[in-house]
């Protein structure tokens, strides 16, 4: 797998492209202020013709999203762990068989406490946050002030890069690596899943769509430096015995296996605490899309638990079909990159699908009055997102390392058209003819629109809102 050094500016090319995504994302949630987010939003913005299968394949992308995002996390927090146990015993060589087994009882475990423990997830995932940002800080300092009389040159940390993909391009290999630390700053969509929960969705969702984009890369600048202090032999980084160069990087750091642990240790609970929250997302991100008919036996995933007051068979379901993804790490050696491959292209293309209907119909055309307007760059912004996007697809079904083998095989391509190629057929076998799309609440929606742009609406008022209603009724519902 390639490792390519230029962390700096990966991330700095990233978030910038992020943002641009994020931003058609932020436009379309003051719009459009409704919890269902993309899925929603592809319905709004599509031809009345059309809004069906726009609603369809778009609520079906973003379940298989989550799911392999899912998948990825656990894949990581599997490593993470084993790599602990290679380090103190530096003879044990890591089984496939052993990966998998550690993640498939991550991923129950993640059902268990979203299940069981409920009603305490929002505490968890405060506690979690602290942790991160205390655990981010004292794993940066540690690393600066163990490694301070052996800092590497300046060349070293900013200029140099070192390409051990196979490919014999530079250039290409720097690509991998600006595409693989899109991961990083995935889940940019989360926020605009709270409109319910948020007060003035409308001006605060976009709000919180983009500032996580400055937080993460101000947070990873100092401690991918600290991490590129901390190396004194890349060759052991890249070659490590579990997979995983963090491991290594910590080791080398601190010089000791017990300082490298506790780093380590702290890093991966942090990750778990991510595990629960992306399972809950997959989980409500089914519910929601069975809730509507979108999926094979609906009825049963939509179910909510009176006990548990959550969608249990929907988790259920998240979970097996996760467990049954991981098999393939029992015959590739780059999973791990497969599956955050995966993860990209599903949710990424999720994301540019309604910019794309925009595009294609007129943006001033289909989009009301809005808090956060891109004005007259929403064309550029919403056509590079979209071109972004198609280039991270194409890129990340390409194969992660040459020479290319059974064992390193890249089967991206191979899960993203089986699963495209599945959710169409359904489509034409029996859910063009069922599915209608999401039901919306269309007074709720204008009034959070109209509550950011600081309308206050009169006795007049509400019969003009009325008026409108019916008139966004008959165009969405025909009637």
């Amino acid at each position: 797998m390639h490792r390519a050094i230029r962390l700096l500016t990966n991330k700095r090319i990233t978030a910038l492209m992020t943002a641009i995504l994020s931003a058609g994302m932020a436009e379309l949630a003051s719009a459009y202020p409704v919890a269902g987010a993309q899925y929603y939003w592809s319905f709004m913005v599509a031809s009345p013709k059309r809004r069906p299968l726009a609603a369809y394949v778009n609520g079906w992308i973003s379940v298989l999203g989550w799911w392999v995002d899912s998948a990825a996390v656990c894949n990581f927090i599997s490593s993470m762990i084993l790599s602990i146990v290679a380090l103190w015993y530096p003879d044990y060589a890591i089984q496939h068989w052993q990966q998998w087994l550690v993640y498939v009882l991550l991923v129950w475990l993640v059902v268990a406490i979203n299940v069981l423990g409920s009603r305490l997830i929002p505490a968890f995932n405060k506690m979690i946050l602290g942790l991160a940002c205390t655990s981010l800080t004292a794993t940066s300092i540690t690393l600066l002030i163990c490694s301070r009389h052996r800092y590497p040159p300046p060349s070293f940390v900013f200029g140099d890069h070192t390409n051990s993909s196979g490919w014999s391009s530079d250039g290409f290999a720097f690509v991998l690596a600006v595409a693989n630390a899109v991961w990083a700053f995935l889940g940019t969509d989360c926020g605009a899943h709270l409109c319910e929960e948020i007060p003035n969705p409308g001006r605060n969702v976009p709000k919180v769509i983009m500032y996580p984009i400055a937080m993460g890369l101000v947070a990873a600048a100092p401690f991918a430096m600290s991490c590129m202090a901390a190396i004194t032999d890349v060759t052991a980084v890249l070659q490590t015995a579990s997979g995983l160069p963090l491991i290594e990087i910590y080791y080398q750091g601190t010089g000791s296996r017990v300082g490298a642990t506790i780093l380590m240790a702290l890093f991966t609970f942090c990750f778990f605490g991510c595990a629960v929250a992306v399972g809950t997302t997959s989980s409500r991100t089914l519910w929601a899309v069975s809730r509507d008919g979108a999926l094979p036996f609906s009825s049963i995933w939509m179910r909510v638990s009176p006990r548990f007051l959550m969608p249990v068979n929907a988790m259920l379901l998240s979970a097996t079909i996760i467990s049954l993804y991981g098999l393939i790490f029992l015959g590739s050696t780059t999973a791990f990159s497969a599956m955050i491959g995966a993860s990209i292209i599903f949710l990424q293309t999720s994301c540019i699908i309604p910019q794309a209907i925009l595009l294609y119909r007129g943006r001033e055309k289909v989009l009301p009055e809005r808090y956060f307007n891109l004005g007259k760059y929403g064309t550029a912004f919403n056509a590079t997102a979209v071109v972004w996007v198609v280039f991270l697809d194409v890129v990340y079904c390409m194969p992660v390392a040459r020479p290319v083998t059974k064992a390193n095989m890249n089967y991206v391509s191979v899960v993203a058209v089986g699963s495209v190629g599945f959710v169409f057929a359904l489509w034409f076998a029996t859910k063009r003819r069922t599915f209608v799309g999401p039901r919306v609440d269309v007074e709720l929606m204008m009034r959070r629109r109209e509550e950011a742009l600081h309308v206050h609406v009169s006795q007049k008022g509400d019969l003009e809102l009325g008026s409108t209603k019916a008139r966004v009724n008959a165009e969405v519902y025909g009637v």
